[in-house]
């Protein structure tokens, strides 16, 4: 069979070191398989990225919640390696009006708008665009929308599938990690033979193995696994060889990236009377899609706000630039806050996945209708060449727990195929 091919060097090339690729190769070196895992960037993670150099403590670029099934390897890699889990299941919330805070009957009347929401798009029969589902006249069921299409998903509620909203499985764990779960990440890859600044240029799956052609030379393996986002898959700059099938490119563009934008604002020690990791939202009076900020104040206790842009708007602030995406916030911030806000943030930064060439996007987002693309798209090629990610995240898509859940299913289908060793 082709997957057997005895020539290759390696049994398995992983193409690209996130949590999909990281969890890839830990299960296969479990199963005594010889693997390497190539990275274009010069840092192992890939959207799960924290640093701290710009405001002198971690802030995640990228995914920020360690949210998920039980069993996440996560959860023991935390606690044993000194990391703090803050938990996140029931954090706090507060409501504005164009008028100043909300009051009781706006809140129980937003939290009944959610509700509403939540119901329908859960009750969908078919796989069809959020908007159809709601009536969003009301300014709190457009706050409760923005949220759940921009803010949730990286697309706006009109282009948000039904599908994609109600495959969600529960949470067992939904924590922050204080010192950034883009370093947790991180330091799940010790030991891995990950090689970083290894561009992959193509993949020739045209006779038996595989042949991955990098910057750094050519990789022979029985069989690849690949990780990247369906941006990068869409963007053709990895030429595969033959071709992607029809079906492949056809699922390829019906999941297409959404984008969430950060925009993080240092305050400096100020706290505005809000406890930690509270999140802060306003009524929708625009038409949809809003140019809307909501706000995630003080997430595991650091000094600093971040607030969300998502969907069509994202995008658009994205072009426009830090400067400006960090002065639409400070003045989102004031409206709800009052005018004092700006004396007190310090320093602010917008995170970039839109122009990142190794992402072009956060997250993939299935078109209304084509929630199945998921499933055409985790289909391997040839028995040798093999998708994993946060696009096949199967309940838990965009999120990091369902990129590892990715990765382990992907190396256990390549196993399935090249057999184990005996040991």
């Amino acid at each position: 069979m082709p997957g057997n091919d005895r020539s290759a060097a390696t049994d398995v090339v992983v193409v690209g070191a996130g949590a999909a690729g990281l969890a890839a190769a830990r299960r296969l070196l479990g199963a005594k398989r010889s693997v390497v895992v190539v990275e274009a960037c010069d840092r192992i993670g890939g959207r799960a990225y924290t640093e701290s150099h710009t405001f002198g403590f971690p802030f995640d670029h990228g995914c920020a919640w360690l949210q998920g099934p039980p069993g996440l390897p996560h959860v023991g890699l935390a606690e044993a390696t000194g990391f703090t889990l803050v938990d996140a299941s029931e954090p706090d919330g507060l409501l504005f009006t164009p008028d100043g805070p909300a009051g009781a009957a706006e809140g129980d009347a937003y939290d009944a708008a959610a509700a509403r929401i939540t119901a329908a798009l859960g009750a969908a029969k078919e796989d069809v665009a959020a908007d159809t589902c709601v009536d969003l006249a009301d300014p709190w069921a457009a706050a409760a929308a923005t949220w759940v299409g921009a803010m949730d998903h990286g697309v706006d509620f009109a282009d948000l599938s039904t599908g994609d909203f109600g495959v969600y499985g529960p949470y067992a764990v939904n924590a922050l990690i204080r010192e950034g779960l883009g370093a947790l990440v991180l330091r799940s890859a010790e030991g891995l033979p990950v090689r970083t600044g290894t561009t992959v240029t193509g993949i020739d799956w045209s006779g038996p193995g595989v042949t991955v052609h990098t910057t750094r030379g050519d990789l022979r393996a029985r069989a690849c696994i690949v990780t990247v986002s369906t941006g990068v898959l869409a963007s053709g700059r990895i030429r595969f060889t033959p071709s992607l099938p029809l079906a492949t490119q056809a699922a390829v563009d019906d999941l297409p990236m959404g984008l969430l934008v950060k925009i993080a604002l240092a305050t400096g020690g100020t706290r505005f009377g809000l406890a930690d990791s509270t999140y802060l939202t306003r009524a929708i009076t625009e038409p949809l899609p809003a140019p809307a900020c909501f706000f995630f104040a003080f997430p595991a206790g650091w000094d600093l706000i971040v607030g969300f842009v998502g969907g069509s708007f994202g995008w658009e602030l994205a072009r426009a630039g830090e400067a400006a995406a960090i002065e639409f916030a400070l003045g989102e911030l004031t409206g709800m806050l009052g005018g004092d806000v700006r004396r007190h943030v310090v320093q602010g930064c917008m995170t970039c996945w839109a122009d990142d060439p190794l992402t072009l996007g956060a997250y993939a987002a299935a078109r209304p209708g084509r929630h199945a693309a998921r499933a055409v798209l985790a289909q391997p090629l040839g028995e040798r060449v093999f998708f994993a990610g946060e696009a096949l995240g199967g309940a838990y898509p965009a999120l990091m727990s369902g990129a590892h859940l990715s990765g382990e299913a992907a190396a256990d289908a390549v196993l399935g195929h090249l057999g184990r060793p005996a040991i």
